[in-house]
């Protein structure tokens, strides 16, 4: 077995027939991922494998436990950290009204007995609610008066009537009165709410998108000036349209806006790679000069869902990474809190370390289920790392770089290493002649930089372009930097 116990995989492209994919040659970045390959040369016997996470031990951090939310389905949210005013500031889809009381066989039911039962859907009021907490584990819904139910405003209800809503604060933008934004494609058109602060919402209805009837992901682009969308399509193509008669059939699009106001058509940019396993969300975000996907997968024999890993270099052509090996997991009991269904939130980047906000069901997708919001972490840069093969084998692990341009400043790396694990950096030259050799890395390290043997100074090859080969045993290597002094 693998040191952090892990399958054999690697990048498996799943862009639309008829795109071209982007020029292989590598942009320019102040840090890279070793997840993106367009930087990697070669590697020898070395896997690429998905990042480890730890699910907090006081998950979950709320569930449904208010008269106005019956049923988080699915659990969407869109979390922020909030460094204006030093809170964490949550938006979370609920069903309202879930059907009439007793219309339901699991109504009454204790959580444990429900996940076998099968859901019966009936009318549906759809609603969006707020929390926020000062610590991002404990969380308050606060009585905001703004949204009636059942005569009294004394709720934390900021929309109503919408589902799957993506929301966020945008620091972009010039009018304070659309500070935070909120999309969801909806029945042939396009809902879009702007907020002065994320309670009190102001909504403009436009020419239609898709239907997207799923967590609908937004955020501004700064590389692409422009506001990227990626909600769901129904459809599939080859073997998977011909199966699902080109319908019923979940898939991922995109769309781009440079206003928020005038969106292209959304196109498809990722599906599943077979038709038991299909694309039901994916939260997208801009991280060290790619996009990263959180792949919601929706497996539809088991009637579960697990978030897996994806990356583009554009937003547009996308990679999957160790299809089939979750990077947020289900629980492993039956009615754990999270053993039906995973749905991921946009990650928020902190110093130390990434949080994985999600939402989260005890039971099957298709079954009567309760909901719950919940919190996995993840080490700085660690999506997806290098580390050895299996197989017992003390032989190192070599991954080597195309050419990249030596920065200002010092090289940092970060990588996770256990006892008796090292990893090892050697420039090399256009002829792959090795022109220095770095001090041992033997612990676990966050952009620590390389110390060089005999005194070798980056500075004098500062703005020349070189490849880097690591080694490594009992080690996982997620990325490396150029920090500028100072």
């Amino acid at each position: 077995m693998a040191m952090f116990g892990v399958v054999v995989c690697a990048n498996v492209a799943v862009g639309q027939p008829g795109r071209t994919p982007p020029d292989e040659k590598q942009v320019s970045s102040h840090r890279y991922l070793l997840l993106d390959s367009r930087i990697i040369e070669s590697t020898e016997n070395a896997k690429l494998t998905v990042g480890t996470v730890r699910k907090d031990t006081n998950n979950p951090l709320f569930k449904e436990d208010k008269s106005w939310e019956p049923r988080f389905d699915n659990p969407y949210s869109s979390v922020i950290y909030d460094e204006e005013e030093e809170i964490y500031k949550c938006w979370y889809s609920i069903f309202i009204r879930s059907g009439p009381t007793g219309d339901f066989p699991g109504e009454g039911l204790p959580s444990d007995k429900r996940a076998w039962v099968k859901w019966r859907e009936g009318r549906r009021d759809f609603g969006v609610c707020y929390a926020t907490s000062t610590d991002g584990i404990h969380w308050q819904k606060p009585q905001l008066g703004i949204i009636e139910f059942e005569g009294s405003r004394k709720n934390n209800i900021v929309l109503r009537a919408v589902h799957g809503v993506g929301v966020i604060k945008d620091l972009h933008e010039t009018d304070p009165e659309k500070r935070y934004k909120a999309i969801h494609p909806h029945r042939g058109h396009t809902n879009v709410w702007f907020s002065p602060d994320g309670l009190h919402w102001t909504e403009k209805r436009l020419p239609g998108l898709d239907h997207g009837d799923t967590y609908n992901c937004v955020f501004w682009d700064p590389a692409l000036e422009k506001y990227l969308l990626f909600t769901r399509n129904w459809g599939g193509t080859g073997a998977i349209g011909k199966r699902y008669g080109g319908g019923k059939y979940r898939r991922e699009s995109r769309s781009e806006s440079p206003d928020f106001l005038n969106w292209s058509e959304a196109k498809v940019v990722i599906e599943g790679l077979d038709t038991d396993l299909q694309i039901h969300d994916m939260p997208v975000l801009r991280h060290a000069g790619v996009y990263i996907g959180l792949v919601g997968l929706f497996d539809t024999v088991a009637s579960r869902q697990h978030v897996e890993l994806a990356w583009s270099p554009d937003s547009i052509h996308w990679h999957r990474i160790c299809p089939g090996t979750p990077l947020i997991a289900n629980g492993q009991q039956m009615g754990d809190y999270d053993w039906g269904c995973v749905f991921a939130s946009p990650p928020i980047f902190q110093k130390d370390e990434i949080l994985l906000y999600y939402g989260a069901n005890n039971g099957r997708f298709m079954g009567w289920r309760d909901g719950f919001f919940c919190l996995a972490r993840l080490r700085p840069d660690g999506f997806a790392g290098y580390e050895q093969i299996a197989g017992g084998s003390n032989k190192t692990a070599t991954i080597t770089t195309k050419p990249v341009v030596a920065g200002a400043g010092s090289l940092r790396l970060s990588a996770d290493v256990v006892i008796s694990g090292f990893v090892r950096v050697t420039i090399l030259d256009e002829q792959n002649m090795a022109l220095a050799e770095s001090e041992l890395i033997a612990q676990t390290v966050t952009d620590a930089e390389i110390r060089w043997k005999q005194g070798f100074s980056l500075e004098t090859l500062r703005g020349n372009e070189i490849r880097l080969r690591f080694e490594l045993r009992d080690s996982r290597l997620y990325s490396f930097s150029w920090a500028s002094p100072g």
